[in-house]
């Protein structure tokens, strides 16, 4: 159970106050990096520990010396803002404060009782991970899932107005991170009809206000953030498939964010899919609710229109050997939750098309398609 507040400025000092109130925390710890610290300072007049000494991508030396600060303070709750690495930090601290037995928190083996309460507030519309108890760090470089229903944040506040500084690539780059957890949440295994609920308003949410949002829309901007939580609380319970777990190594190899990486297969694990027969009924729906009338084929269409339509195609060829060690990077058994069994070489296969050179009349043609569907 999670308490949200909505609207743009709701980050203010009543609202944090009852919150805080509400959850029983007195002495909270702030989890952001400096700029959202000085927002947060500016909004509510609070001054409270900040821990910032976290990595774009945490490791779990982070989260220890975070814990470390939490216990030095006295404090007994949390408050993150920014991204998923300040959330996902914020969690990794809970696990901490839950047992320093590390070995647990690696396996999320944690212990019965209570988590230190935390109040995600996100400053970005993508991840969705104020709405997950998903955390992910990283021990010697290598990605671990911190997975626990204690770490679902305890309160939430969605307030549009922390994204009018967003970067522009940030701004792309967590909108399609946003809605390929709403498309993969549609065809994950996992899936449910509640799941489902939730991924349908991600996935329409982003559709339909990605140009405005672009264009600096205020009204965009918040139903962007909307659509972020909903795409989170869709993969809490469906989980990710393939596109996610085939992101990590195109952003630590090639420096794309995240939500770009998973994009950049999405269209083309949708073709394999339609393909191989196992998922073509969800691919149907997904296309009816998309607006393409049931064609399966012209969703991975307007999925790669969209990233030309965004000058977000892939600008970097690689070569055999990268392709190699993306293919053998994905734990295989970590794509269970994925509708169709994927090989080694079908990897390989899947990352080659997303990396295949586009001719300027192509990117003209698929950005056409974008353009003609955003309106």
């Amino acid at each position: 159970m999670q308490h949200v507040m909505r609207g743009r400025g709701c980050l203010n000092r009543e609202n944090v106050a009852s919150m805080l109130d509400m959850l029983s925390i007195q002495r909270p710890m702030l989890v952001c990096g400096a700029r959202m610290s000085g927002i947060f300072v500016e909004r509510t007049g609070l001054k409270l520990p900040v821990f910032s000494g976290y990595h774009p991508n945490p490791d779990l030396a982070d989260c220890s010396a975070g814990a470390a600060l939490f216990r030095e303070h006295g404090c007994d709750g949390l408050i993150s803002v920014g991204g998923g690495s300040a959330m996902d930090t914020a969690k990794g601290v809970q696990a901490l404060l839950m047992t320093d037995d590390m070995e647990a928190v690696r396996a999320s083996r944690l212990p019965d009782g209570e988590a230190t309460p935390h109040i995600a507030i996100p400053g970005t519309a993508g991840t969705g991970a104020e709405a997950t108890p998903i955390a992910v760090v990283y021990v010697n470089d290598e990605k671990l899932s911190l997975d626990h229903p204690m770490l679902l944040p305890s309160g939430v506040l969605l307030d549009g107005s922390l994204l009018d500084t967003l970067p522009e690539y940030h701004r792309k780059a967590c909108a399609m991170d946003a809605l390929a957890q709403g498309i993969e949440s549609w065809w994950a295994v996992k899936a449910t009809a509640e799941s489902r609920v939730h991924a349908e308003r991600a996935i329409l949410g982003v559709l339909r206000n990605l140009s405005a949002y672009l264009d600096g829309c205020a009204d965009a901007q918040d139903a962007m953030l909307e659509a972020a939580y909903e795409s989170g609380c869709a993969i809490r319970i469906s989980r990710t498939t393939a596109a996610h777990a085939m992101s990590y190594q195109i952003t630590k190899q090639l420096g794309y964010a995240h939500g770009h990486a998973c994009m950049l297969t999405l269209p083309w694990l949708w073709m394999h899919l339609d393909e191989g027969g196992r998922a073509q009924r969800q691919l149907s729906e997904l296309s009816e609710m998309m607006g393409l009338q049931a064609d399966r084929m012209e969703g991975p269409v307007l999925l790669r229109g969209l990233l030309a339509g965004t000058d977000m195609l892939p600008d970097v060829q690689i070569n055999d050997a990268l392709l190699d060690a993306l293919a053998a990077s994905v734990n295989t058994q970590r794509l269970g939750n994925h509708p169709e069994p994927l090989s080694e070489a079908e990897l390989r296969m899947i990352y080659a098309q997303a990396f295949a050179p586009v001719s300027a009349q192509e990117r003209d043609d698929l950005a056409s398609v974008w353009r003609h569907y955003a309106g």
